[in-house]
């Protein structure tokens, strides 16, 4: 009889195993999208607003994002070597990136360099973005090309000093971090 028991008693433990597992791979079946992983490194880690959303009261870092004017650019920053205007990287075809492939929004992060080749000037890339793995850099791109478009033309900004050539050698493929 106690052999039984002990039995009944054991059911209960393996039961919650059993349901916890059941659990755990239905919420694994809801992970996130691709966009909704870039939706949340372009509005958390990545600080892409910090730079690319205008503020009321201005051009500067002060003052609150104005809605709906979300990574449409026109911060501006005059520093001693550069007059900074930050570009709009919604995907407005004429103002923004509405243009632009997953593929040349990954090399812009990574390596600084637009679809015509050019350079980006800093603050860009940031260094860490040249660390992006493919599927984060990818992830990126996709939320910023299902955005809404906002038309806002910026100017580009003045650099006072030549740029480089480029930034180090290209970033063509870098492994997803360890979970």
């Amino acid at each position: 009889m106690k052999q039984h028991r002990s039995a009944k008693l054991g059911f209960a433990p393996v039961f919650i195993y059993l349901a916890g597992g059941v659990l755990m791979a239905w919420t694994s079946a809801k992970a996130e999208t691709i966009v909704e992983r870039g939706q949340y490194l372009v509005t958390t880690i990545g600080g892409c607003g910090n730079c690319h959303s205008p503020r009321g009261g201005g051009t500067t870092l002060e003052g609150k994002v104005v809605p709906g004017t979300e990574l449409s650019g026109g911060l501006q920053l005059d520093e001693e070597v550069v007059q900074l205007s930050m570009p709009n990287i919604t995907p407005d075809i004429e103002t923004g990136i509405g243009e632009w492939t997953n593929q040349q929004i990954v090399k812009a992060l990574r390596n600084g360099k637009r679809p015509d080749g050019k350079i980006i000037g800093p603050p860009m890339p940031i260094p860490m973005y040249r660390n992006l793995s493919d599927n984060d850099a990818t992830a990126i791109a996709a939320y910023l090309l299902t955005m809404q478009p906002v038309k806002h033309a910026v100017p580009r900004s003045q650099y006072k000093t030549p740029l480089p050539e480029n930034y180090g050698p290209p970033v063509l493929h870098v492994d997803d971090p360890s979970p």
